[in-house]
């Protein structure tokens, strides 16, 4: 077996090695297995050669990937860079100056570094900070000049049996006298004449504690009396009158229904009167 190559074989071997030279970084691609046995027709030089031209395409290859590595791993310029994340938190800034275990003293009134020439300092402005409305008379939560008003107490309306004049009262406030008066006008004299009060409320019942009602005796001593009462039983002579003063005030809890009220009187000895005091 001779060692010498033939034509075909130098032919072969310079195509190799130009076209190894033609290889660049796009036209590389997994090599193709060998396809004939080699060993067995005994061209040890050939495979030889081919060795050579893969490895040389190898080395081409590498060079041409390294050459371009750092290229494409740089920013393409216009592009923003990363923004840094904030440090987590507990963990000291690299810039920020150490502590040197020194107190600080606090900076005297007017002279903080917020505090700009002819601007008021919240510091020393006593009035910083102050309600809108205090000393202004306006209670919490009232817009002075807006026009609010508190809600009034709710009054209750009383009309009284043969007067034209009414008067009203508030739950829980002041006491209201009114004197219930009996003309004898039958024209002869009544044996044992019942004069009788009665207090109600229109279209509602009213309850036991929601009126307080007291009759003026003839000792000058106020004693309670129901709303719907008997005020004497005695003798009225004929053109004979006589007079009941009573006293009226509505209870803290008065029901919210009721507005209005109405006070009669009775009595089988003639003509009857309620008038309210002045």
């Amino acid at each position: 077996m001779t060692n010498e190559l033939t034509e075909v074989e130098e032919r072969l071997i310079r195509a190799l090695a130009a076209r190894a030279e033609q290889v660049t970084p796009h036209s590389l691609r997994p090599a193709a297995p060998p396809t004939g046995n080699w060993a067995a027709r005994g061209r040890a030089p050939l495979v030889l050669a081919l060795a050579a031209s893969v490895a040389s395409v190898a080395l081409v290859g590498t060079a041409a990937v390294s050459l371009l590595t750092p290229r494409e791993q740089g920013s393409v310029a216009g592009t923003p860079s990363p923004v840094p994340e904030p440090p987590a938190p507990g963990t000291p800034s690299p810039s920020a100056p150490k502590a040197s275990g020194k107190p600080v003293e606090p900076s005297a009134p007017g002279t903080s570094p917020s505090h700009l020439p002819g601007t008021p300092d919240p510091a020393t402005d006593k009035d910083a900070g102050a309600d809108p409305g205090a000393g202004t008379g306006a209670g919490p939560g009232t817009v002075p000049g807006s026009g609010s008003t508190q809600a009034q107490p709710r009054e209750v309306g009383l009309f009284f049996q043969g007067s034209n004049e009414t008067r009203t009262l508030r739950p829980g406030g002041a006491t209201l006298t009114f004197t219930v008066t009996v003309l004898n006008t039958i024209g002869h004299t009544v044996e044992n004449a019942t004069d009788d009060l009665s207090i109600t409320a229109d279209g509602a019942t009213l309850g036991a504690g929601d009126l307080n009602v007291s009759l003026l005796g003839e000792d000058g001593v106020w004693r309670p009396i129901s709303p719907t009462a008997r005020l004497t039983t005695a003798t009225l002579a004929e053109g004979e009158s006589r007079a009941h003063k009573i006293r009226l005030s509505l209870a803290e809890g008065f029901p919210a229904t009721v507005d209005r009220l109405q006070v009669t009187a009775f009595s089988n000895g003639g003509q009857e009167t309620v008038t309210p005091a002045p």
